[in-house]
């Protein structure tokens, strides 16, 4: 969770062209936002070798990567940035959730055909701490994760308060803050400062984290 008086900033990871270059200029122009811009290969030098520490959102372009890239990214990330938000852009329109899940810190996701108008809409929404996907992908995930294994209630969700435990299951059932706010009848200002205790009492970093944690620390009694 990250507090809205926290100026953030984004590494943008891309083959250096043109049209990136422009991808670029023009989204930093918009969110007035620092874009470190990096090549697939400078990330890997610069966060494995020379011991930098990532603390921006990382906007990747899908398309760029190959099943290779993605394996020595993973291995990077969970070793040196294992919490940091995760953007991706460029994905191809047919992609399902299998697509995604080892993305484990992903908040957003943007298909090949989307317009600039819809990216900086939806990095806007990633920036004030909501997820950005399609209808369609977060239904897959949530049927996915509602298909695993039944799990007990773990003591870690009775320490919640009452609050705290009404917004984390709705959250797990794909809520937007919005959502939250309208069905617990608060303000969204007042749901994003209970998900910033919440994600600190469960030690999580952003939503699909927490997402996944209520999955796995939440069971079916607690819904009924």
């Amino acid at each position: 969770m990250h507090n809205n008086d926290i100026t953030r900033s984004i590494t943008f990871v891309a083959h250096n062209t043109l049209q990136s270059t422009l991808l670029k200029e023009s989204i930093e122009n918009i969110l007035a936002l620092p874009i470190n811009q990096l090549t697939y290969q400078q990330l890997i030098n610069q966060y494995r070798f020379e011991d930098q520490i990532m603390t921006s959102l990382v906007l990747i372009d899908f398309s760029s990567l190959t099943e290779e890239d993605k394996a020595t990214y993973f291995a990077l990330r969970d070793q040196r940035f294992p919490c940091v938000d995760e953007v991706l852009i460029n994905c191809p329109p047919e992609s399902d959730y299998v697509s995604f899940l080892k993305w484990k810190n992903l908040v957003g996701v943007f298909y090949s055909d989307d317009s600039l108008d819809m990216l900086v809409q939806g990095m806007k929404q990633v920036l004030d701490g909501e997820f950005w996907f399609s209808r369609q992908l977060a239904q897959e995930y949530i049927r996915f994760y509602r298909n695993r294994q039944p799990v007990t209630t773990s003591d870690q969700f009775a320490l919640l308060t009452k609050r705290e435990q009404q917004i984390i299951k709705l959250l797990g059932e794909g809520a937007s803050n919005n959502d939250i706010a309208q069905q617990l009848f608060v303000s969204e200002n007042t749901v994003k400062t209970h998900l910033h205790n919440v994600f600190k009492k469960i030690n999580v970093s952003n939503r699909l984290q927490a997402l996944l944690w209520a999955k796995d620390n939440i069971g079916s009694e607690e819904f009924v």
